[in-house]
């Protein structure tokens, strides 16, 4: 793979993330922030959110993000698909799963 292909994968990767950073964070970010997707990123969200009583599903929330953050990973990362290729995702699922985010915190 060359580096113009490694980048924009990259950037898209980086693109992905933010579309899952941005419900989270117009809804909580001035109290409780998402600072990243990885996974102490989520783990600490998830645990500050926890004991805020935010009136969200904070653990279904958290599993929304983990999930995205693996599959944004997948994107970027074409070596997995012959390791993982029952983990394949499109953009379909991608968009599947910032919906459920989306009406998640839009409640």
């Amino acid at each position: 793979m060359d580096a113009p292909t490694r980048r924009t994968r990259f950037e898209e990767r980086v693109r992905v993330e933010r579309e899952f950073l941005l419900p989270v964070n117009m809804r909580f970010g001035a109290e409780i922030p998402l600072a990243g997707m990885t996974a102490d990123a989520i783990e600490s969200w998830r645990r500050r959110a926890a004991t805020a009583g935010i009136g969200v599903d904070v653990e279904r929330a958290a599993a929304l993000l983990r999930e995205a953050s693996a599959r944004a990973e997948l994107l970027a990362d074409n070596s997995r698909d012959v390791f993982e290729a029952d983990r394949c995702t499109g953009p379909d699922g991608m968009a599947e799963l910032r919906r459920m985010l989306v009406e998640m915190f839009a409640n």
